[in-house]
């Protein structure tokens, strides 16, 4: 609270050029927005019920220009009910509930006030009717989905089945459920109850232009200015400027870094693919890349954005410096929307941020945070009669606007009022690692009963396809600038020349250059296919003896071997280059390989020469199901176009006959219990004798090289030697039955077995060529 009144009053001082303006006793009406920028923060799993906040108003309450509650005016209220996941057994996701409940002016006095939360400005997180905030639930995330699908493809094959879930594990995380409010955060408030105030003053920014010289300067700089950008390549009208800052660029950095507002990255590999996983997994990425807008043929000078805990939804802005000067001072111009979430466009065919179609709302943002930091010296309104009433954005959404543009002229911004930094705190987000991987488990099976069934996707799928989300209209965004001296309107018989039309540079379409984005590429979806062959270790042998039960000296080896000879395999690759030299690599290959098997008898009577049976050959196709994780030491740096490498690591596969094909889980267990089937399955697989209709796991090591060479930016060829190292496979220990059935035990009983004789250990050859898609 002290902290709060040392603010505004530092605030008023700091603008004693400004103009006073008093606010008469007025009544707030029931349904008025307030704008609470969170002062503390406020954490599900470590936030306790009962928990004082304090918040701020970050966009004043005004009336015919009329201030009745300035920015900066401090709320306080309570957390009112808190539930977490902690590790998943009582809920699914979190809830929060807060409770606003006064007032404090500048000058110390309190009022009751009576709101509740319409919305967590840029967050993941969902507001009911009562004002409870709803967290995400970690199974319902794209990248949750995607994890599913991935298993789906694996067709009952256990070493599918790991590849799939190491390589989405590695790519996508699972979705952290926990609200997480960092100091900062914005929200929305609706007043349920009037609201009566006193009157006071308020100190507010003052006008630029305080002359008609002056205002004439400042219109006539406006109209030569370009307003519309176009997108980059294809040259489609975009977003329309709004915003003007006069100013040094110190100044400007200064300003936007105080206000909580963060510059985006370039758009690289590295981006987009933290871009893909904010989306899949419903997490924030503050600093996402924008897609490039020309503005006059040039790129933006700078990009800041402002998010919470999501990429669907954040404010941003692209700035230009421009040639003009207003009193020596360096003018920049401005286009700034709102994203307020993700759709599909039929007409581009690709995923599209859907904005704020009233763009004055964001316009009105950025002038209000702008002022609260203190480094805001003047402001002015200016009318654009030309700005086109039926505009659209590079991908058709309506822009919206009265046309007038804000201009901002900055102070050093020396010394600024600090906007809270969205970042850590001492409050835990969540348990530690085991509690987390616990709660994975538990969510994942309660999702797997619950809802991975016939029934309720079936549900799903018709409530997501005859359902439409509502969308009402967007709060309308108030400014702390009113009044006739702030807007400087086109009228007049010397500006009737112009007749409304735009200036010419905004009609002058340049193309900006187009410069392949080369940068190392962060991950690498591969495919590949090629040789598969067997170095050594190349077969093995066995023995029976059986004795006649009847007659005591009549008895007969029954030798059995197997060959086995070369094939083809195809497989895919999971690539992670994570740092400069080494890389981490999940891959699986399935080969299609020969076996054959061969029989001989030999009796007492007989001699090596004298073969009572010929031998019998039994030819067989060989599958191999296999799973490696290799360590890739690369002999180049990630910058370097072709990368030799050297590989090793663990793997783990499964031999079995084409005959004993892999058995799908049992079909009770896809009514929920699809993975705990797929565990019994492959247990009762590896059971069985390979030649009963059973497999063979193995566990081994891989090693080898290759090399990488990126064609395109996002396309790369590879070509790979690998070997495995792998115990011999036992064919024969567990398959006497299959040989020779339980009818010998009439005549004959087994007296001794000799081996099996494997010769070593096996060694696997792999001569593979792919190529792989990179961001």
């Amino acid at each position: 609270m002290l902290r709060s009144r040392l603010l505004m009053c530092w605030l008023a001082m700091s603008l004693v050029s400004g103009m006073g303006f008093v606010l008469s006793a007025e009544t707030v009406p029931s349904g008025t927005v307030l704008e609470i920028r969170l002062k503390q923060p406020v954490r599900s799993y470590s936030t306790h019920e009962g928990t004082r906040i304090t918040g701020i108003l970050i966009s004043p309450v005004n009336e015919e220009g009329k201030i009745l509650l300035p920015i900066g005016t401090t709320i306080e209220g309570t957390v009112t009910d808190v539930h977490k996941v902690g590790i998943g057994i009582m809920h699914e996701t979190a809830l929060i509930e807060m409770r606003f409940d006064h007032l404090v002016l500048a000058d110390g006095s309190t009022f009751p006030v009576q709101c509740r939360i319409t919305e967590v400005e840029n967050a993941r997180e969902s507001v009911d009717k009562e004002g409870r905030i709803h967290g995400i639930r970690s199974t319902a995330t794209l990248s949750h989905r995607t994890s599913g699908v991935m298993n789906s493809f694996a067709f009952g094959d256990p070493i599918a089945a790991i590849f799939a879930t190491a390589g989405s594990a590695a790519v996508l995380r699972f979705s952290e459920p926990e609200i997480s409010f960092p100091e900062g955060t914005e929200m929305m408030a609706e007043l349920t109850a009037p609201l009566n105030l006193p009157g006071t003053s308020a100190q507010v920014v003052p006008p630029i232009a305080a002359t008609d010289a002056e205002r004439d300067g400042l219109r006539e700089i406006v109209r030569a200015l370009p307003f519309r950008t176009y997108t980059d390549g294809s040259n489609i009208p975009s977003d329309m400027t709004n915003l003007i800052f006069i100013g040094s660029s110190d100044a400007l950095e200064r300003a936007f870094a105080a206000s909580g507002w963060v510059r985006s990255d370039p758009l690289t590999s590295e981006t987009a693919y933290r871009t893909i996983r904010s989306i899949a997994e419903n997490q924030g990425y503050r600093a996402a890349p924008m897609s490039t807008l020309l503005l006059d043929g040039k790129r933006p000078d700078y990009t800041y954005a402002k998010t919470l805990d999501t990429f669907s939804a954040r404010h941003h802005l692209r700035i230009w410096k421009t040639s003009e000067k207003w009193n020596g001072e360096t003018i920049f111009t401005s286009s700034s929307t709102h994203d307020i979430g993700i759709g599909f466009s039929k007409a581009n065919k690709t995923f599209i941020h859907l904005i704020d179609t009233h763009i004055d709302n964001e316009r009105a943002k950025v002038v209000n945070d702008m002022i609260y930091t203190g480094c805001v010296a003047g402001i002015q309104l200016v009318t654009r009669p030309w700005i086109p009433k039926d505009a659209k954005n590079g991908t058709g959404e309506p822009l919206i606007t009265d046309g007038r543009i804000a201009v901002l002229r900055l102070n050093d911004c020396r010394a600024p009022v600090e906007t809270e930094a969205l970042q850590a705190h001492t409050l835990p987000e969540h348990g530690n690692r085991f509690d987390r991987v616990a709660r994975q488990t538990v969510l994942t099976l309660k999702n797997n009963v619950l809802r991975d069934n016939v029934g309720v996707m079936a549900y799903s799928g018709i409530h997501t396809l005859t359902s439409k989300k509502k969308s009402g209209p967007r709060p309308v965004r108030q400014m702390e600038v009113g009044g006739s001296e702030y807007t400087i309107e086109e009228t007049g018989s010397a500006r009737t020349a112009y007749d409304f039309s735009p200036p010419v540079a905004s009609t002058e379409r340049k193309k900006g250059p187009r410069v392949p984005d080369w940068t190392p590429p962060t991950i690498e979806l591969g495919i590949r296919g090629g040789w598969r062959g067997y170095a050594g270790g190349n077969g093995g042998s066995i023995a029976y003896l059986f004795q006649s039960v009847s007659d005591p000296d009549q008895s007969y080896f029954l030798v059995a071997g197997n060959t086995l000879d070369n094939g083809w395999s195809i497989g895919g690759s999971i690539t992670i280059n994570a740092n400069k030299y080494f890389s981490h690599e999940f891959s699986y290959d399935h080969s299609f390989t020969t076996f054959t098997l061969g029989y001989v008898t030999v009796d007492n009577d007989s001699t090596s020469e004298s073969i009572k049976d010929d031998f019998e050959f039994d030819p067989s196709g060989l599958q191999t199901s296999q799973f490696t994780y290799n360590l890739l030491w690369n002999l180049r740096p990630k910058t370097s176009r072709w990368r030799p490498y050297f590989a090793v690591g663990p793997t783990l596969q499964l031999m079995h006959l084409d005959e004993a094909p892999i058995k799908k889980a049992p079909k009770w267990f896809k009514l929920g219990l699809s993975n705990i089937g797929l565990l019994t399955a492959a247990y009762d697989f590896g059971s069985t004798p390979a030649l009963e209709g059973g497999g063979i796991f193995q566990a081994g090591l891989n090693y080898g090289g290759g090399i990488r060479y990126r064609l395109t930016p996002r396309w790369m060829a590879r070509v790979d030697w690998r070997e495995t190292l792998t115990s011999q496979p036992d064919f024969w220990s567990k398959s006497k039955n299959d040989l020779f059935g339980d009818t010998s035990q009439d005549e004959y009983q087994l007296q001794l077995v000799l081996g099996p004789e494997l010769e070593g250990p096996m060694r696997q050859e792999h001569v593979t060529g792919g190529i792989s898609f990179t961001f």
